[in-house]
Order: C-alpha cells, then structure tokens, then sequence
C-alpha cells in the first residue's frame, strides 16, 4: 500500500470524500500554511513558535484534504437552516404584534 492511498483512505473515513475547497483556495492554503510553519520553527521553542507551527500545520492540512470543516459550518448544514427559520417566525410575530393591540 503507497503513502498515497493511505492517505486517500484516511482521507475518504474522516470526511466521507466531501471537498469543499477549489483548487484556488486550497493552493492558498498549502502555501501560506507552508510558510506560517517556516515562521513558527524560526522563532524556535517558544510559544509563539509553536503556536505558528501548529496553525501551519493546520492550514497545510485544509488544502492537501481539500476539506475545511469551518467553511462546511459557515455555508450552511441544517444548523444555520434551523435559524433562518427561527428568524422569519420572530419577524412574523413582530409584524402581526400591532394588529393585535387594534383588535
């Protein structure tokens, strides 16, 4: 088995093959995850250092997995539906609240 098909299956059971990121986005990524990485192992064994390190480390893995969990989040899934809903019956109740003092 090659690295890259373990890293395909490891991959495909964590987020189900679901790539949410373009190819754009994930060149972004990788390259600014490179060098934020760079940055943090200049700065040495120091918090800050490590703290780069492990927010490069991060941003390396969204874009070779193509998957942001946080972007997932923010777009939508039924948490977000959940609220818009919510929303639009709060603002039918205000819109009706002064038809009912008139009654």
């Amino acid at each position: 088995m090659s690295a890259q098909s373990t890293i395909r299956d490891t991959y495909d059971s964590v987020f189900q093959g679901n790539q949410n990121l373009g190819m754009g986005e994930r060149v972004v990524s990788t390259g600014l995850g490179l060098a934020v990485a760079a940055g943090g192992l200049r700065k040495g064994a120091s918090i800050s250092g490590a703290i780069m390190g492990l927010v490069g480390a991060a941003l390396v893995a969204r874009g070779m997995s193509g998957h942001c969990p946080l972007k997932e989040r923010l777009e939508g899934g039924g948490h977000q539906d959940r609220l818009d809903h919510h929303d639009q019956e709060d603002s039918r109740d205000r819109a009706y609240a002064p038809m009912a003092e008139l009654r």
